[in-house]
């Protein structure tokens, strides 16, 4: 799972599933998921819509990108 709650159960993070970058208190900021993702994708995360991912980060989509190119 790559979107984690916080122990206060509103407040969450996403988590690259290849890094392991974080972008957090995504609840207290943006209040929902959708909000979120939308918002999150508009900067370079890539992913599933959902809450399990996998999702990737902007530093991670450049180098499997840098990869494929060769």
């Amino acid at each position: 799972m790559t979107v984690l709650h916080e122990s206060d159960g509103i407040d969450f993070r996403l988590v690259c599933d290849g890094c392991g970058a974080a972008v957090e208190r995504l609840g207290a900021n943006l209040h929902n998921w959708d909000l979120a993702w939308s918002f999150i994708k508009r900067h370079g995360w890539i992913g599933d819509r959902s809450r399990q991912g996998p999702h990737g980060c902007p530093r991670c989509t450049r180098r499997a990108a840098a990869a494929i190119d060769g």
